[in-house]
């Protein structure tokens, strides 16, 4: 479900595809923060809103009905795709189906992704979501989280909490999502991409032995937060946001980076440092 949050601007736009549960509780913070120039969309599962129809489908089938909703949003021209947390494996098929198609896409943006994409873990793979008991500690578990969001301030809902059958449609979107997210297996993606790390995330992510390093074969470039994974989002989104800013005024160029670097490029960043990012300091 595309989410039109600015359309107008000069720079490629940024479409940003919801996490674990299904939608991009700091998309209008995002928006704000990248300024007016840059547009922006989220992405966030189908039905999530309550207005659609929530359709079970693996990641695959979620990005395809994605990519249609973008290019119905933009025919033509160049544009990013973001994925925030396990949505990141999400933006990457995105990505790829996009590039099949012919469009020229920026790096992938992969915010904060897990260490271990959860796919690859196999009690993801044999316990049974349509389960009786399984299907209702997934449905409690959705519920809970979104119910958590709705009491942030800040967060951009895309449901009436206080609207029981909007919170039951919405909770079935986003167990629908989390299934999909948490049985996808990666495959190797061999185009450029740009993550944003928590210091949490940072070691598991770059561990040879970890499944990262084999399926970005184009080493990424990554920025490092000093934060939790949660904190970035919360109580760090507004570094989240200065370095998100910092990676897309490079986005283009960052994608045209030769395929045979031999590692990652870590950028390591601490509070002075984000602020120089975002020219909030001198040198």
């Amino acid at each position: 479900m595309l989410v039109p949050v600015r359309t107008s601007g000069t720079k490629p736009p940024l479409y940003f595809i919801h996490g674990l549960i299904g939608f991009m509780s700091i998309g209008r913070f995002l928006a704000q923060a990248l300024g007016q120039d840059q547009p922006f969309y989220c992405i966030n599962a189908n039905n999530i809103d309550s207005r659609g129809t929530t359709k079970p489908g693996g990641v695959k089938d979620m990005a395809l009905g994605y990519v249609e909703e973008i290019l119905r949003a933009q025919p033509n021209g160049p544009l990013l795709i973001g994925g925030m947390c396990v949505g990141g494996l999400a933006a990457i098929e995105v990505v790829r189906e996009l590039q099949a198609r012919g469009r020229e896409v920026g790096p992938v943006i992969l915010a904060d992704p897990p260490t271990v994409p959860p796919g690859f873990i196999k009690q993801n793979q044999t316990v049974n979501p349509h389960d009786a008991q399984v299907a209702a500690q997934l449905y409690e578990r959705v519920r809970g989280q979104l119910l958590e969001r709705a009491s942030i301030s800040y967060a951009d809902l895309p449901f009436e909490p206080d609207d029981q059958t909007q919170v039951h449609l919405a909770t079935l979107a986003g167990v629908n999502s989390l299934v999909a997210l948490s049985r996808h297996v990666p495959e190797v993606f061999p185009g450029a991409t740009v993550m944003i790390l928590s210091i949490a995330h940072a070691p598991g992510i770059f561990h040879p032995q970890m499944h990262w390093i084999k399926l970005l074969p184009q080493a990424p470039t990554a920025h490092v937060l000093p934060c939790t994974h949660r904190e970035m989002f919360r109580s760090a989104r507004h570094d989240f946001a200065r370095v998100l800013k910092f990676v897309l005024e490079g986005a283009i160029n960052a994608g045209t980076r030769a395929e045979s670097a031999a590692g990652p490029t870590l950028h390591r960043h601490d509070d002075a440092s984000i602020r120089r990012t975002a020219g909030l300091d001198g040198p």
